[in-house]
């Protein structure tokens, strides 16, 4: 299925096989607000020189904000597993560890439960696209008694436009990779005696370290 232009603008295949999957109306935010603002510190440059620090402080910290919070996170998928980079960890996610991917409002990964355990654990990838609530065009179609009478048979029902959805969202790139895996090894996950994957955490240092450096500059400016 054809995705629309800001899905494809959201989901990105690497030469190393990866696809990097993230919304892609925050990728357009993030190209407007650095324009913005790297037009803001060039103007307080040109006209204050030097001392156009003072106002470049702000806009510098505004784009630290956006790329910690909208462009560094995103979900990669590999063939054999799935990374989950929030703003302040990353999980990496092996798919033997993986009991299912589910695709609504937010992308959520149910992980299997730890040896001695029968809880599982639910990992959300909230800067990765869901799939949207409404669809306003869909929603005038249903006000309009004319536009209900004429096409009531044709309009799908609520599975069906999930299903579509579904398959429109960038995100769905984590669902297919999941799905492939476990078709080539289902068999081998009938054998009880295969040792449990484990999957991994780790802080982000260094969106940690951008963002702390950004809430220093304001607090100098506020000070100086």
């Amino acid at each position: 299925m054809r995705r629309p232009l800001l899905g494809r603008l959201g989901l990105r295949r690497r030469h190393d096989g990866s696809t990097h999957i993230r919304p892609g109306g925050a990728l357009v935010l993030c190209v407007v607000v650095w324009l913005v603002c790297a037009a803001t510190v060039l103007e307080s440059a040109w006209l204050l020189g030097i001392d156009g620090w003072r106002f470049a402080v702000l806009p510098a910290a505004v784009s630290a904000a956006v790329w910690a919070l909208l462009w560094a996170p995103r979900v990669v998928v590999h063939e054999e597993s799935i990374e989950v980079r929030n703003v302040l960890e990353t999980r990496l996610l092996p798919m033997a560890s993986i009991d299912r991917v589910r695709l609504g409002a937010m992308l959520r990964l149910e992980l299997l439960p730890a040896p001695g355990s029968d809880k599982s654990q639910v990992i959300t990838a909230w800067n990765a696209p869901g799939v949207g609530r409404d669809r306003p065009r869909e929603r005038l179609a249903a006000m309009d008694t004319r536009s209900r009478s004429n096409a009531a048979a044709a309009r799908p029902d609520w599975a069906q436009r999930l299903r579509r959805d579904q398959l429109e969202s960038p995100s769905y790139a984590a669902v297919e990779a999941w799905e492939r895996w476990e078709a080539r090894h289902e068999p081998a996950s009938q054998d009880t005696g295969a040792p449990a994957a484990t999957h991994s955490r780790r802080l982000n240092t260094g969106v940690i370290a951008v963002l702390a450096l950004a809430a220093l500059a304001l607090v100098a400016r506020a000070v100086l």
